[in-house]
């Protein structure tokens, strides 16, 4: 190994703890990934600083700046937060060869998108809820480099029986951990909430089940009638406590969640979208502000006229006489976007989000197989309303699409760079930029699988054995550091697993079973569990138990 060579930088405005942070992260990331020392300057007698973390009042907040300031380069935010994206940015374009070379990157960089948020679905003990908070602290790291500026969580009802279960008081201190780590990275920490509670509800306050002829609203969780008085009480008390629970440590934002875990169809609430939702939706937002009076709103159409029942029309005709009370709303569906927001216009002309479904097409159990990278899906996607959406919450289920996380926020970033574009920065930075020609062509390979499994095709064999052959001659030539990298691992794991069951023996093979439990050790799934749910977020592997629900 060579000998480790002294990087100097220079911190302004470090009485600042994000500052500092910013700091701390640039230095880890480098001598993670070569035998450099990376030292404050002012610290030891040494060089001058090579790099100096600034913060250029001309910028906007969240923009930055990487220029040149003699022998050094300056990367400067127009705030804290600004100046973290930029570290972000310039970390992935440096290099790292056995010695490290400062990005050659010059320029002003601005997001387009006002609300880059990233929605941690944390329930059914996924790796969101599982996972050690030094690990979810790097990652939520990792994410800000990205240059996220929202965290939104679930808290798990669906996994409780009521406030006296042994796991809720786990799950407070889980919600309260995401909203610690989230502003302490000075991003916005956001929950949602709906009609879905307990698992304990009383019977008698149960929601009549939703019409769902496609098989696309879902009917999960517990959802409880608010139209009924008892059932409204209920609903509002339970939500009163929870907010009591984070009140201390605060909420940016709320959402409301019409469907999947939510909804109701009785006489009196239908039709849902545009009547008791939006009723309750209003009653939570009175709610909300008397714990966090700053507090915004965002209410979710998440299929919304799936089958069509007047609900965008009547969500539009009740806002354009009480829109005081949302914010901004949030769209999206399965596949396509919803053509109304686009064809007609936004009801109450808010703010429009949207709601990409990063973790589950073409994917089952979600992550079981490893990587689950899809750029050329969000693409297509993301050009449908890229004209029109100021952000949006893309949905995980885990790390395992970590690569879509990307793609996604880079979009609200700059609406015009391609997945691809950065993709070629992801590889470069997460792998080295020698293997970037190689991973792309696994990485379409393992999309095509999942199209073809998505619409229940079988998949190529040929291209399956190609993607393993490109993955295990990849893993010879990486660096050490990202050889061990959970990165490349879950992506080396699904090529794997694809060459296995598309071209092999299938998932108990030796090779196939040894991948399986590699992936529940990086997820912290439970090989024993009584979570109805857990089988949707853990490897198949056969000789997990699920005590309650499905294998």
């Amino acid at each position: 190994m060579n000998k480790r060579h002294k990087v100097t930088v220079r911190v302004e405005a470090h009485s600042d703890p994000l500052v500092s942070r910013a700091f701390a992260i640039l230095k880890d990331r480098i001598q993670q990934r070569c035998p450099a020392r990376v030292v404050e300057a002012g610290t030891e007698a040494g060089p001058a600083a090579r790099i100096i973390l600034a913060i250029a009042g001309d910028l906007s907040p969240e923009a930055f700046c990487i220029d040149q300031v003699g022998a050094a380069v300056r990367v400067a935010g127009g705030s804290p937060r600004g100046l973290l994206y930029g570290v972000g940015k310039f970390l992935r374009t440096s290099r790292y060869d056995g010695t490290f070379q400062p990005s050659p990157w010059r320029g002003t960089s601005v997001p387009q998108g006002s609300l880059r948020g990233m929605y941690f679905a944390s329930h059914f003990h996924n790796w969101y809820h599982e996972a050690p908070e030094a690990e979810i602290t790097r990652y939520m790291e990792d994410i800000a480099l990205w240059g996220v500026n929202a965290i939104k969580i679930s808290f798990p009802f669906i996994n409780l029986q009521d406030w006296d279960d042994p796991q809720a008081e786990q799950a407070v201190v889980m919600a309260r951990r995401y909203a610690r780590i989230a502003k302490d990275l000075g991003l916005l920490f956001c929950i949602g909430v709906n009609n879905a509670l307990f698992r304990g509800a009383p019977k008698r306050l149960r929601a009549t089940p939703l019409p769902d002829p496609p098989h696309r609203r879902g009917n999960s969780g517990n959802p409880i009638c608010p139209s009924s008085p008892e059932g409204h009480a209920y609903i509002m008390e339970n939500v009163r406590q929870l907010f009591e629970r984070l009140a201390d440590i605060g909420l940016d934002l709320v959402v409301f969640w019409p469907y999947d875990e939510g909804g109701c169809a009785c006489e009196r609430c239908l039709p849902w979208g545009s009547n008791g939702f939006l009723k309750l939706s209003r009653d939570l937002t009175r709610l909300a502000r008397g714990y966090f009076p700053n507090i915004k709103t965002i209410l979710s159409t998440w299929m919304f006229d799936t089958p069509p029942e007047g609900e965008w029309q009547g969500l539009t005709d009740a806002l354009s006489t009480d829109v005081g009370w949302v914010d901004t709303i949030l769209a999206d569906s399965h596949n396509d976007y919803p053509r109304y927001p686009l064809d007609v216009g936004v009801p109450g002309n808010l703010p429009l989000l949207n709601f990409p479904e990063i973790s589950m097409w073409g994917n089952w159990p979600w992550g079981g197989a490893g990587a689950h990278p899809l750029p050329a899906r969000f693409q297509r996607l993301w050009d449908q309303v890229k004209h029109v959406v100021s952000g949006g919450f893309p949905y995980s289920e885990g790390i395992y699409e970590d690569m879509n996380k990307a793609v996604v926020l880079q979009f609200y970033w700059s609406r015009d760079q391609s997945a691809w574009e950065t993709l070629e920065e992801y590889i470069a930075y997460e792998f080295g930029p020698e293997v970037t020609e190689d991973v792309l062509a696994i990485i379409d390979i393992l999309e095509s699988a999942a199209g073809r499994s998505y619409l229940k095709q079988p998949a190529n064999a040929e291209e399956a054995q190609r993607a393993y052959r490109l993955a295990d001659g990849v893993n010879g030539r990486l660096p050490a550091w990202a050889r061990q990298n959970w990165r490349w691992e879950i992506l080396y794991l699904r090529a794997v697993l694809d060459c296995e069951r598309f071209a092999g023996e299938g998932l108990e093979t030796p090779a196939a079973e040894a991948a399986m439990v590699r992936l529940i050790e990086i997820y912290h799934c439970q090989l024993e569990t009584d979570d109805p749910y857990h089988h949707r977020v853990r490897p198949p592997l056969r000789r997990a138990v699920s005590r309650c629900g499905e294998c």
